[in-house]
């Protein structure tokens, strides 16, 4: 997974975005409450204005209901109700009339006989009802008359009357049908005891949408009907203004339209015939046509979107009166309705964006004046960081929090300087007593007090020792504080078993305290002591550390204590690390040592070298750092160097604990574990007694008459042979000794004794280890078989395994001609060595030592000043002219204290009196090989001079050579 680093910005950036911001935020709050509330106030007005239309439509209708069912009362009161013909009924035209005229909402008045009968008096004033009735000119008024003739007909009369009511034309029209008694407004009025309504419905004589009202005589049965038709209502709709374009609609309970501000809507036609009464989806207005589905489901309250605009859609229920219920639809568009609300948000939005222009550089400028000293802070931070503590920090701020955080930095960067400068001081001292001495003067000059003092607990954990006491003002010597008890009944103790600091004022009466000496030493009547506990990484107390305050001193404050206590565990932190170095360091010499010490205790012919090595290798290169010649003047060590060429003088051997001892120590030919000359003597043994057999079968074999004379010539040939066998046996047991050259007169005789044979008669298998019966040929022989005296069988030679091959393009570098076999054990072979007592194989075997030195010590895990080691100390075998082993280096390829330990391994090996296998060599005698060997090219000539000019030769022989060993030389002779 990932992660993107964030993005940054400066500070006065963010605190002009942040308080943009809040202008912002405030400025919209604002706005959206001010427009929340303004559309609350206007919705709420909006709601209580719709409310008052519709109260305002319900009165104008009862304005004109009420007086029609006054009417109705009235004309059921009058004699018309009671009149029988219609020329009876017609005597009342005047009263009708004037009711008419009167009430214009009324579009015709009826009534209705319980014989049937019905008269309807209807005013002539539209088109619609001229275009149907084509009454006479001058026609004001119409009375249609429908009665029952003797003969059981119903006819009708329609009688067309003037303005004055003069009748002007009376036409008999076909007979009809129509019964007043079968209508809707007659049987409401029967159901009623006061008047009737019927639902809106479409007047066809007119052309109108109204309701009919109706009410009846108790005693007579007749029945007083008025239409009244609604497009007063649609005028009043007309006249109600909400916004522009605002919808409004008088819907019945089937919401069909009865009022609209168009009244000619309110009606459908198809062909100038009237058809049905329109619905609010046929009104021909698109947002009535999108709000019918709504209306339909019953909602009375909704948002409508359309167009893109959202639409504020109310239904209101008017009780117009009893049995008259309508239906208010207002549509208000929400833009229009809220145009205040929302010009108050544009004008809050103008001012907004006018204060945020205006406060957008003060803004900037004041948010620079506050970040200004934050940004020298974060720069102060950075030099921290980068640990650039050298200037101090100035910064300055009127904001309080500013100024202490630079006060705070002040104080951190001038801590961090002190701790820095002791950290420095501390680790470049490595020595452990140095190092108390500077944390003990460290911690005085960093607290300010008149004096410090370490004390340490001592091995075995039952006492505080003084490690270090340093004194800023003292007179004289310091004074020698006494060890204290661990346990004891004092400061100190108390500070390590609460651990914790503890602080205590001395004066002349505290005579038991362990520092109480220091009051005569700083010259002070009384002395504070502050002791901290040292502790080590396990949270061991390893020491206290006290702080020493007098009369004229400063206290230690809580801050810098608490420095000081962290400083102090820092202290016992480095102290430990360093006595845990020391003791690593000490261990890993003893280990040294003792792995040198078990070399040379392996073999008793090398006893002592890995010691004397060093010693004369770490003589020379001390001579070689004092010595003023132009070959050593770039020659130095310091205590790194010397700790490294210390570990390789001691390890130069290291490998020798791989060469078998049975190699070591070989002392005759034929030795392996045990010296193989004893089977060659059984041998001799076995041939000596099959001589003395053939002597005596040969003498039992012979004639009585002649065995005395066979038995002298027998005896005398048994004689010669067995002194040849004796003078065979020691002339094998002298080869076996080995010599410094052999001659090839001897190799030709011993070449000639091996093919001799004698008769083994028993199995070489029996007996002997599994690895040993791996190397002997398998299957059975035949016994007895007939062996040479001296053989070179297969079962001596010891393979190489590919452990001990070692290939030419090794990682080390070696260049070594490896023999075919690991050890060549035939009898021949080993006899015929021409000098010594050592194969080929052996002798690489001896020589595979510095092999082995100098892959062990590349193994190890070295620390960077250590990493030399396997260089120098693989180095002592090689030679100057590129003719040694393993790696063939010149001289210039090997470095100085190679070569160095070269002269050492030399000089040791000549004059060692600890080999038993050979004399050692006077000192006069050493020189004058090592003077060879200088001039065939094997070791250094300017160390050689060195060795002898800077008295290391001498200095060594009065060490380490025994007197015999030390006769007078004159270097002269060998420079």
């Amino acid at each position: 997974m990932s992660s993107t680093k964030p993005r940054h910005y400066p500070l006065h950036l963010q605190i002009t975005a942040l308080f943009m911001l809040l202008i912002l935020l405030l400025g919209g709050s604002l706005t959206w409450y001010h427009y929340r509330q303004s559309s609350d106030l206007i919705l709420t007005a909006s709601a209580q204005l719709f409310e008052q239309y519709g109260e305002r439509l319900r009165l104008e209708f009862l304005r004109t209901y009420q007086p029609i069912v006054q009417l109705i009362n009235m004309l059921a009161l009058d004699s018309i109700v009671k009149a029988q013909t219609a020329t009876e009924r017609l005597t009342r035209l005047t009263l009708l009339a004037r009711a008419l005229e009167q009430r214009p909402q009324v579009t015709a008045l009826q009534i209705g006989y319980a014989s049937g009968d019905y008269l309807v008096v209807r005013p002539i004033n539209g088109d619609r009802l001229s275009a149907s009735l084509q009454p006479p000119g001058g026609s004001h008024l119409i009375a249609q008359s429908i009665s029952t003739d003797p003969q059981g007909r119903r006819q009708q009369q329609d009688y067309f009357f003037d303005v004055d009511l003069r009748l002007i034309e009376q036409r008999d029209t076909a007979p009809s049908d129509y019964d007043p008694r079968q209508q809707n407004w007659y049987q409401l009025a029967l159901e009623h005891d006061r008047h009737g309504v019927t639902e809106p419905y479409f007047f066809p004589t007119i052309g109108k949408v109204g309701i009919t009202l109706s009410g009846r005589d108790p005693l007579q049965g007749t029945v007083i009907a008025a239409d009244v038709a609604l497009d007063r209502l649609s005028r009043s709709i007309s006249e109600l203004h909400i916004t522009p374009r605002s919808e409004i609609v008088l819907l019945d309970q089937n919401f069909n339209a009865l009022a609209y501000r168009d009244p000619g809507k309110l009606v459908l036609l198809e062909q100038h015939r009237i058809i049905d009464i329109a619905r609010l989806d046929s009104l021909g207005s698109r947002v009535l046509d999108a709000a019918s589905k709504p209306v339909a489901a019953g909602e009375r309250r909704f948002r409508l979107e359309f167009d893109r605009e959202t639409w504020r859609a109310e239904l209101y229920a008017l009780e117009a009166a009893d049995g008259i219920h309508f239906e208010l639809l207002i549509l208000v568009p929400e833009n229009e309705l809220l145009s205040e609300a929302l010009r108050i948000r544009r004008q809050s939005n103008l001012i907004t964006g006018i204060i945020l222009m205006l406060a957008l550089p003060l803004t900037w400028l004041l948010a620079r004046q506050i970040a200004r000293p934050l940004r020298q802070l974060a720069l102060e931070a950075s030099q921290i960081r980068r640990f650039q503590l050298d200037q101090p920090i100035s910064t300055r701020s009127r904001i309080r929090e500013i100024d202490d955080l630079g006060h705070s930095m002040r104080v951190m960067k001038d801590t961090l300087n002190q701790f820095l400068g002791m950290l420095g001081a501390m680790s470049e001292e490595t020595a452990f007593v140095p190092l108390i001495e500077l944390i003990c003067t460290q911690t005085m000059s960093v607290s300010q007090a008149a004096g410090a003092a370490i004390y340490l607990v001592n091995d075995d954990d039952t006492r505080l020792e003084l490690a270090s006491l340093k004194l800023a003002e003292a007179t004289g010597a310091a004074p020698l504080l006494p060890p204290c008890a661990l346990h004891g009944d004092h400061q100190l103790a108390d500070c390590l078993l609460h651990e914790t600091s503890l602080s205590q004022t001395l004066t002349h009466s505290s005579i038991d305290h362990p520092m109480y000496p220091l009051l005569q030493a700083l010259h002070t009547g009384r002395l504070q002591v502050i002791s901290i506990p040292l502790k080590n990484r396990n949270r061991e107390s390893v020491g206290v550390l006290c702080l020493l305050y007098g009369n004229s001193q400063a206290h230690c404050e809580n801050d810098l204590l608490d420095f000081i206590e962290t400083l102090s565990g820092f202290a016992s932190l480095t102290l430990e690390n360093r006595q845990l170095i020391g003791k690593e360091k000490a261990l890993l010499e003893a280990f040294i040592e003792l792995i040198a010490g078990a070399i040379d205790a392996k073999s008793p012919h090398t006893g002592g070298h890995c010691a004397r090595v060093p010693a004369l290798t770490e003589m020379l290169a001390r001579a070689a750092c004092d010595s003023s010649d132009p070959a050593f003047a770039d020659f130095s060590l310091n205590d790194d160097q010397w700790e490294e060429l210390h570990i390789a003088s001691w390890l130069h051997d290291c490998g020798k604990i791989t060469t078998p001892e049975t190699v070591v120590e070989k002392a005759t030919k034929l030795e392996t574990f045990h010296d193989r000359i004893h089977e060659i003597r059984t041998r001799f043994e076995v041939l000596k007694r099959d001589a003395e057999l053939r002597f005596w079968r040969q003498l039992h074999d012979a004639k009585d008459t002649e065995r005395q004379t066979l038995k002298v010539r027998l005896e005398a040939t048994l004689a010669r042979e067995l002194g040849q066998l004796d003078d065979d046996f020691a002339f094998v047991a002298q080869c076996n000794l080995g010599r410094e050259q052999m001659a090839q007169s001897d190799q030709q005789r011993l070449r000639t004794l091996a093919r001799r044979e004698w008769l083994r008669t028993l199995d070489d298998r029996l007996g002997i280890s599994w690895e040993a019966r791996q190397r002997r040929p398998g299957g059975t022989v035949s016994l007895p078989v007939r062996e040479t005296l001296l053989a070179d069988k297969d079962f001596h030679l010891i393979p190489r395994t590919e452990a001990d091959y070692i290939p030419a393009n090794n990682p080390w570098g070696f260049r070594l001609h490896q023999p075919q076999h690991l050890y060549n054990q035939g009898e021949l072979y080993n006899l015929l060595i021409n000098a010594g007592t050592l194969t080929p194989e052996e002798r690489y075997k001896i020589n595979d030592h510095i092999v082995q030195t100098i892959i062990m010590l590349e193994k190890l895990p070295y620390p960077r000043h250590l990493r030399g080691i396997p260089e120098i100390a693989g180095g002592h075998h090689e030679r100057m002219d590129g003719r040694g082993y393993p790696r063939g280096l010149t001289g210039e390829q090997m470095s100085l204290p190679a070569r160095m330990m070269a002269i050492a391994d030399i000089f040791e090996a000549l004059t060692a009196a600890d080999r038993p296998y050979k004399e050692p060599k006077r000192l006069s005698e050493a020189l004058l090989i090592m003077g060879q060997m200088r001039d065939r090219g094997h070791i250094d000539p300017h160390l050689f001079r060195l060795f002898l000019h800077s008295g290391v030769c001498e200095q060594y022989a009065c060490q380490y050579l025994t007197p015999a060993q030390r006769d007078p030389v004159d270097i002269r002779r060998y420079l």
